[in-house]
């Protein structure tokens, strides 16, 4: 939940409905529907599904207009089916990293959080593998508490 809640606080509000974040569901929240929504942003967890990947692949191929997607996964196979039907596509740790310092990579480009127009950051598809430079004006990542972080690994398994 602090991930969609950073999410949708992150995020342009005109962009939480066009959003959607999709959850492996091997055990999905037993108190949660297999969809919701969040603020705004649909929450998916892929009950039925192998993986979340194989419902990601699903849904980039029922887009009717896959070119405004923005795909943001490091698994090479959703990054080839994106890349395919003009998705653009960022790998999610180098995109957390660039969300969390408060710079968004999505497929209307990058920006400033709170920038009303483009940053001097780049524009345009990120590709499979590439790193994201950012900005000389970050603040730099939001400082996280030790305990939280222990608590998110014991949470992921780690």
């Amino acid at each position: 939940m602090r991930l969609i809640d950073r999410l949708v606080r992150g995020i342009d509000e005109k962009l939480h409905r066009r959003t959607c974040v999709v959850f492996d569901a091997a055990d999905p929240p037993r108190d949660r529907p297999s969809e919701s929504q969040f603020g705004g942003v649909e929450v998916k967890f892929a009950v039925g599904y192998p993986e979340a990947d194989d419902l990601l692949e699903e849904l980039i191929l029922a887009n009717s207009s896959p070119k405004t997607l923005a795909v943001v996964s490091s698994d090479h196979r959703v990054q080839t089916a994106a890349t395919r039907r003009g998705c653009a596509i960022y790998d999610s740790q180098p995109w957390l990293d660039e969300f969390l310092d408060g710079v968004i990579g999505l497929a209307g480009g990058r920006r400033r959080k709170g920038e009303g127009r483009q940053g001097k950051l780049g524009q345009g598809r990120g590709e499979p593998g590439q790193g994201r430079g950012v900005s000389a004006e970050s603040s730099g990542p939001e400082l996280v508490d030790d305990r939280d972080v222990d608590r998110w690994m014991r949470e992921f398994g780690f």
